[in-house]
């Protein structure tokens, strides 16, 4: 019987669509009670409803001519009755409905829908649960019940079977199982049964003894070969191993019992620990040396990073860093720089070798096309080279000096080294032939750096070599002072507390932004962004030590003194925010003249307590030296902003300074500061006249260390740190007349460096000599809240204060009271004070 309608039941039920064509061309719509009874209880099975009455021909065709099919899952999957599977597992036996009621008989709570598979698992279960017998419960006498459980009155008997004893091995993974035993009768199922139980016992009990077969014979024959063994083996380990096996007559028998006892028969004794052995300190030593800025630089590349694998199991990219020796130079290094060391294990070069963390690799390694290293060392490696002394471990500065670890000798200072001569001695007896042409490479400096091939007569080569060698010696001992004193400095070896902060900082190369499917001629038009970044050493007041990694980004590109000073400015807030308690920052940079070592600079870090509140000192890097982890900063920044670019859609490209900030701001956890051109010029205008008032410090490029004397002088140094010996440089000129004495009339209000005791004080002019360039003062004291300063009443507060000691004429003291009697002192005018008379005491002393 068929009537049309809009909708069917089972349509309503599952909320889907009717009268589809997809597995029908019928657009019928059918009665339930049309059909046999028991298709009208699978339906209502399959869609989980008794109210189904009608069913369109669609439904009809999901839920009972292709419900079972393979093109739906449930007859592929298992349907997980017992909610056990913790992945989808392969269903193999299809349930009928008949089964399913049996099932449903035994447990109430268990449904199976008709149509859906099951798993030999969980199909083995339910046919066992299904097979056993529901025995009635009985009610227990009173003993009983309160000799078995107080809480069950009631007990199931349980009857152990041959079929039952099947289903449980099965179900334990003991034996196979066996598939459709309920379609046979119950006779050839208990004869397949007590087959199977037969077999099996006969697997596991076997009733051949194997030990009868054995004579004596062959158990003595058996202990000559243990004898011969032991006697053929010099491995005392192994005779060990094998005297477990021995009769307690034998010797060595209490070491073999005790070894038999705890690891069982043919068990190695344990190896013992050698007290060789590396400690974890020893190793994460050994690391530290190889990581350290003394021995291999930081790669400054987007692409130049490792993936190694952490403790926790977990990959993490790290910036890959090149040794800058031989791994058996930097092994000899290692005993020389912890030989004299009490408690100290010596490495093995092997050991030494493989504690080699996996992102430090040697050169020729996959990845190490190194740019930017020192020239002074290329240029003498590659003439070296070219004699076949390629691999000279200390470049023949040896031949030079009495030791390359002696600064006297090294700086040229030693009556007693070797000198020159020697060395062309050595490079003449090397160089047989007089007439011989030497052809070698060298970087030059003629238009741009080039590397050029150059021929040279033999006595040409030996003189150009021994001037290079000797200029060396100064350049690689500089450098290496240099950059152990940084490695003390950052790791506060030395005596500096939680109040110090070690800066160090490097331009990276501007980054040029990229787009996925660009058009052709943007490589040439696209813009670039600043990237400046930073790595600051602070220490907390507990005593430990914490890093913060900075990067400003920014619009302008031009790289010089004006920009370096403007990108401080966030920079030293920031650290301050961290550290309320900081006063001084040590800055290491290298030595490039356009940025850092130049008059301009210097001039600033005259300035540097007045614009910033901190005090300074700033040390350089050798020429050509200095790689640290702002290069690792940059790599890393440029790097992430690139992948982040090739992932982005066409609408949320990095295109510009200000969204590579913002991306970067959110997604790394490097602390971003955006610095607009407009900023870096309005700055430029503050320090102009500083700028130019600048006076350069002969002999600047020899200097690696100055420090600020006062607000016009610096102090310069060879090298850094105790040793060093310092010269004075005026780097501005020197203020002889601070403040315009015909500036100021009587009553006007001043602020001038008390003679006695040094202080700063608000005076007020009563009045003025001339000829000797003085002022007659009425010295005022500070009273009530910070700002606020009060008259001295009595007439002996009059001081005469010199020229020199004037700081400035106050603009804005106004008075607070009828009487004029208080004074109030802007907040912004009192610090403005503060910070010049801290500059202008230094002059005066």
């Amino acid at each position: 019987m068929a009537i049309s309608s809009d909708k069917c039941c089972v349509g309503v039920v599952v909320n889907s669509d009717c009268f589809k064509l997809h597995f029908t061309k019928s657009l019928d719509l059918i009665v339930l009670l049309d059909l046999p009874p028991d298709d009208q209880r699978v339906i209502k099975l399959r869609v989980n409803s008794e109210g189904v009455k009608t069913i369109c021909a669609h439904h009809y065709a999901i839920y009972y001519d292709y419900y079972d099919s393979p093109r739906f899952h449930y007859a592929k999957n298992c349907c997980d009755p017992f909610k056990k599977h913790k992945r989808v597992v392969r269903g193999t036996y299809k349930i009928n409905l008949a089964f399913s009621d049996k099932v449903h008989g035994f447990d109430n709570s268990l449904r199976l829908i008709p149509g859906k598979t099951l798993c030999p698992r969980c199909s083995t279960q339910l046919h066992v649960l299904s097979s056993e017998p529901k025995t009635p419960r009985h009610e227990t006498s009173e003993e009983n019940d309160t000799n078995e459980c107080v809480t069950s009155p009631f007990i199931i008997e349980k009857i152990i079977t041959p079929r039952r004893v099947i289903d449980t091995l099965s179900s334990a993974t003991v034996m196979t199982p066996i598939v459709d035993l309920d379609k046979s009768n119950s006779e050839r199922r208990s004869r397949i049964c007590a087959s199977v139980l037969e077999n099996l016992k006969r697997n596991i009990l076997s009733q051949d003894d194997s030990s009868s077969s054995l004579k004596p014979s062959d158990f003595l024959e058996l202990m000559e070969a243990v004898k011969e063994k032991i006697k053929s083996t010099a491995d005392r380990s192994l005779q060990l191993s094998l005297l477990t096996l021995a009769p307690a007559s034998w010797t060595l028998k209490q070491t073999s019992t005790r070894v038999e006892k705890k690891s069982g028969i043919l068990a190695k004794p344990e190896a013992k620990i050698s007290s060789r052995r590396l400690s974890d300190d020893d190793k994460q030593r050994v690391i530290d040396f190889y990581i350290s800025d003394e021995y291999s630089r930081q790669l400054p590349g987007m692409k130049s990073v490792k993936s190694v694998k952490q403790a926790d199991g977990k990959r993490l990219k790290v910036q890959k860093r090149l040794l800058l020796l031989n791994i058996d130079e930097l092994h000899g290094e290692y005993k020389k720089k912890f030989k004299d060391i009490v408690g100290i294990k010596t490495v093995g070069f092997s050991a030494f070798a493989d504690l080699r963390p996996k992102h430090v690799i040697t050169v020729g390694s996959s990845g190490t096309h190194s740019v930017c290293v020192c020239v002074y060392h290329q240029n003498v490696k590659l003439m070296l080279s070219s004699i076949g002394l390629g691999e000279e471990r200390h470049l023949l500065m040896d031949k030079v000096v009495c030791s390359v670890y002696n600064k006297t000798c090294m700086l040229s200072g030693c009556p007693n080294c070797p000198g020159s001569n020697a060395l062309e001695s050595f490079l003449e007896e090397l160089i047989c032939d007089e007439n011989e042409n030497i052809s070698y490479k060298q970087w030059t400096h003629t238009d741009g750096k080039k590397l050029e091939t150059i021929v040279a007569a033999s006595d040409d080569f030996i003189e150009s070599l021994v001037s290079a060698i000797k200029k060396l010696t100064t350049h690689h001992f500089i450098a290496r002072n240099q950059s152990a004193f940084f490695e003390k400095r950052k790791k506060f070896k030395e005596k500096i507390d939680h109040e110090s902060c070690v800066l160090v900082s490097d331009f990276s190369e501007n980054y040029s932004f990229i787009i996925q499917d660009s058009v052709q001629g943007y490589y040439w038009a696209n813009d670039q962004a600043t990237i400046l970044p930073f790595m600051a050493y602070m220490k907390r007041p507990d005593g430990s030590n914490f890093n913060v990694s900075i990067a400003i980004t920014s619009d302008h590109l031009t790289h010089d003194t004006i920009i370096v000073h403007a990108y401080l400015r966030p920079v030293l807030q920031h650290l301050m925010t961290l550290n309320p308690t900081l006063k001084s920052v040590q800055y290491f940079t290298d030595g490039s003249g356009a940025q850092y070592k130049n008059k301009k600079n210097f001039a600033n870090l005259c300035a540097h307590f007045e614009d910033f509140k901190l005090q300074t000192e700033w040390h350089f890097f050798a020429s050509c030296h200095g790689k640290s982890a702002c290069d690792g900063i940059g790599g890393t920044v440029k790097r992430l902003a690139r992948l982040a670019s090739l992932q982005r859609s066409a609408n949320n490209q990095i295109t510009s300074p200000m969204q590579l900030f913002n991306w970067a701001k959110e997604n790394l956890e490097i602390k971003c500061f955006f610095v607009t051109s407009e900023e870096v010029k309005a700055n430029e205008a503050v320090i102009n006249e500083r700028m130019q008032n600048a006076i350069a410090v002969t002999g600047t490029r020899k200097f690696h260390s100055y420090v600020p004397v006062n607000s016009f002088q610096v102090n310069a140094s060879i090298l850094s740190g105790d040793d060093a010996d310092f010269a004075t440089f005026n780097v501005l000129p020197k203020p002889h007349e601070v403040f315009d004495f015909f500036s100021c009339n009587i009553n006007y209000y001043i602020a001038c460096i008390h003679p006695d005791d040094k202080y700063w004080y608000v005076t007020q002019i009563v009045s003025l000599d001339e000829e000797k360039r003085e002022f007659n003062v009425n010295v005022l004291s500070p009273g009530g809240e910070l700002g606020f300063i009060r008259e001295y009443k009595s007439t002996n507060n009059q001081k005469v204060i010199p020229l020199s000691h004037v700081i400035i004429k106050i603009q804005s003291l106004k008075p607070t009271t009828l009487r004029n009697r208080i004074f109030k002192l802007p907040k912004s005018e009192h610090d403005s004070i503060s910070a010049k008379y801290t500059c202008q005491l230094a002059n005066l002393e």
